[in-house]
């Protein structure tokens, strides 16, 4: 019947996509001109447009999340989303790191962008490309699988100001303002302010299980022709959810967070081959729970007895992180080259902890602080028009203090990128590389705090062929990991000893009905050598398209079902649609229907040892204005 209906829409949107708006066609020249950032070289990218988002209706970053292939968004026991590799469903990974503009939002404690940044309003996004592949060689940030990029708006193609409101049938409603004006002196800002209230339940034993938010965003871009200044700020206030109560529905508690960076780049010469920039970040995490069952707090149990459970906790991080670095790009003959020095220095410290009100903990370990430096070198040599190989190397040197010791890691990849016909091209790539444990790692380990690094070998290959109309491609991989970091309830970050050998597809095919009307679709398949407790297929189909001054589309995004100790989960097949009318060239009114069916994908928790399941999401109809002026 989903199928049936979802057809429908789809001929029904086809049958209505037979003109252009023109204003669409001047919004599409204006998009097109965006994308400047794209480099193959980094991996396999997916690229979202300003066209796509706007169409979409993608209001948030998870609504775009959700849709990548090879991963999983599961919400974890605190009420947000994490990502998970596919098969797996890991709380806290740093397998995946997100960047605004040039600037990781990653925290410095987890290596985790969920609690503050996960469910960035986009609003003042111009494009996203997301990169499946090591890409740590040319930003020279920490280690990552995927490297997901968001780009801002710009004064220099916004020039004025724009509002958006919106509220959902859950109660929910944001209101956001941007402001952006081109200055004489040949400087420009971009100012970004947005206020969310977020309505979330979810029943459980006779119970809800409370999420609602509050959330505030700043942003604020100053740039001119060789400058970029960004600084952004966010904060949190928010439910627990389920949080660490063992019975899996606390008494109390709340979470409060706090994130600031400022990031400056300065490029030099007459091409701006040289770049400098340097950033700062502050985040703060204020946790309070109660629960008279008990806590199950890893940080102060005691292994392997495991009876002390607390019945009260109140828990202020903060963490801080120093950024800076160099890179020069230079080109011989058939080589280009870019080599790099880039040094960070991350400090945390737990300004209070008190379990059951009389207990102070200055410090779960002697390990809070940790200095990496790096240098990075590129090559990709240009053998022939049609042929391009690519090199790079990147050595990172860690200091960090504590019972810990110092390691020094290196990566490498070799790649090409070979086009021998027009419209057919390929590109691979082997990689060899690594990802360190992070303090929140350390901290919640029982078993043994001394966790190794993460080793990663893996190999890709993508083909893809097109038409005038069309695009179809298939990627392949093959992922082998050493040492891998697994969350176990019981005993926290754990090693496992068995290598993880993981490998799979992806297809994904596109046509174009004309220049606004598009279907895509996308399917995944991968196989991992562990019991899973996560989908590890899945895919998705979406049509998007305009008639005159309307816009609409139809999307069903699908993760399979699997079985997981004695629990059978069923297949999710979350399907959304939408339509926006243009009133006139500065005033549009839309209405997006989310998860219609309420059967989205499901979370496995556990409750005083048994497991049990929860939707991560549900039905929603959101109504959004927007208005520029």
């Amino acid at each position: 019947m989903k199928f049936v209906f979802f057809s429908v829409l789809l001929l029904a949107d086809f049958l209505f996509s037979n003109s252009l708006d023109n204003l669409l066609q001047q919004y599409d020249s204006n998009n097109n001109k965006s994308l400047k950032t794209v480099d193959e070289k980094l991996g396999h990218v997916f690229i979202y447009s300003q066209k796509d988002i706007q169409q979409m209706q993608y209001h948030k970053l998870n609504d775009i999340l959700k849709e990548l292939p090879l991963l999983n968004l599961n919400k974890n026991r605190f009420g947000t989303n994490n990502l998970a590799i596919a098969g797996s469903k890991g709380n806290i990974s740093g397998f995946y790191r997100v960047f605004i503009n040039d600037h990781e939002i990653s925290s410095a404690y987890s290596k985790n962008s969920s609690n503050s940044w996960g469910d960035l309003p986009l609003d003042f996004i111009d494009y996203l490309e997301i990169y499946y592949g090591e890409s740590s060689f040319t930003t020279g940030t920490e280690t990552g699988i995927y490297f997901i990029k968001l780009y801002t708006k710009k004064a220099v193609k916004e020039n004025g100001s724009e509002v958006n409101l919106k509220v959902s049938s859950q109660g929910s409603n944001s209101q956001s303002i941007m402001n952006s004006k081109l200055l004489e002196n040949g400087w420009s800002y971009l100012l970004y302010l947005n206020n969310e209230n977020q309505k979330d339940h979810t029943d459980y034993k006779n119970t809800k299980l409370l999420n609602d938010a509050k959330k505030r965003y700043l942003f604020l871009d100053i740039s001119d022709e060789n400058t970029n200044i960004n600084l952004a700020y966010t904060d949190l206030k928010k439910d627990n959810y389920i949080g660490f109560s063992l019975d899996s529905i606390p008494d109390d508690g709340e979470v409060l967070t706090k994130d600031f960076y400022i990031d400056v780049s300065k490029y030099f010469l007459y091409d701006k081959s040289l770049k400098i920039n340097f950033s700062v970040d502050v985040n703060e995490i204020d946790y309070k729970e109660s629960n008279a069952t008990g806590l199950n707090f890893i940080p102060v149990l005691n292994f392997p007895i495991m009876n002390n459970y607390p019945n009260k906790i109140e828990e202020d991080l903060k963490s801080t992180k120093f950024k800076a670095g160099i890179t020069k790009s230079f080109e011989y003959k058939n080589n280009n080259f870019l080599t790099g020095l880039n040094f960070s220095k991350k400090k945390y410290n737990t300004e209070n902890i008190v379990i059951n009100q009389n207990t102070i903990i200055p410090q779960y370990t002697n390990f809070d602080e940790e200095n990496v430096l790096s240098v990075i070198f590129q090559n990709d040599y240009k053998v022939k028009d049609d042929l391009i190989l690519v090199a790079n190397a990147k050595f990172d040197e860690y200091k960090r203090n504590g019972f810990l010791e110092n390691i020094d890691e290196e990566l490498y990849r070799i790649g090409a990128i070979y086009t021998p016909f027009e419209n057919f091209g390929l590109k691979t790539f082997y990689t060899k590389s690594y990802l360190p444990p992070s303090f929140f790692n350390i901290d919640y380990s029982l078993v043994n705090k001394n966790l190794n690094v993460q080793k990663y070998k893996f190999y890709t290959i993508e083909t893809v062929y097109t038409t005038e109309k069309s695009k179809f491609g298939i990627t392949y991989h093959n992922v082998k990991i050493d040492d891998f970091i697994y969350f176990d309830s019981n005993v926290g970050f754990v090693n496992i000893q068995d290598k993880i050998k993981t490998s799979g597809l992806i297809f994904s095919y596109e046509y174009l009905f004309s220049d606004y009307n598009k279907l895509q679709l996308n399917y995944f398949m991968t196989d991992i050598n562990q019991n899973i407790n996560n989908s590890n297929n899945g895919g998705y189909i979406k049509y998007m398209g305009s008639y005159n001054k309307f816009e609409y589309f139809t999307s069903l995004n699908y993760r399979n079902g699997y079985k997981y100790l004695d629990l059978t989960v069923d297949s999710s097949y979350d399907m959304s649609f939408g339509i926006a009318y243009n009133i006139n060239k500065n005033l549009k009114l839309s209405l997006k229907a989310n998860n219609i069916f309420n059967d989205s994908t499901q979370s496995i928790y556990n409750d005083s040892g048994n497991n049990f399941t929860l939707n991560d999401s549900s039905s929603s109809v959101t109504t959004s204005l927007k208005w520029l002026f």
